[in-house]
């Protein structure tokens, strides 16, 4: 099982991009429910959807795979060149802001987000 509950002051360095969702990442489907840093769920809805550039909490030179691969689910195509691209995967990342949002909100059953928690 790979570690969860990873801090954003944890990340290391890597020379490669992951290309998947990290261990951690909130746009997985297996993440952990509330566990979304210093934003709310609703922050990060708008945040990917619009053009933010976002970097991954777990590895700290690289763009978060997860926010990438969620992007092509929902057909986002960032601005930005230098933006992380990926292809869809419905399997493992959210594929649209409603499923994320009750994924990390208090609509999903046995969820309890907890405030204030860090990514």
């Amino acid at each position: 099982m790979n570690r969860k509950l990873i801090a954003s002051d944890e990340a290391r360095p890597s020379k490669k991009q992951p290309l998947l969702p990290c261990s951690d990442c909130p746009f997985a489907r297996d993440s952990l429910c509330g566990w979304l840093g210093n934003m709310s769920a609703e922050e990060w809805i708008l945040a990917v959807h619009g053009e933010a550039y976002v970097d991954c909490h777990v590895i700290s030179n690289q763009q978060c795979a997860g926010v990438a691969i969620y992007r092509a689910n929902v057909c986002k195509l960032p601005r930005r060149r230098d933006t992380l691209r990926l292809p869809p995967n419905k399997l493992r990342v959210f594929a649209s802001p409603n499923e994320f949002l009750a994924h990390h909100t208090r609509k999903r059953r046995g969820c309890r987000v907890r405030e204030g928690a860090k990514a």
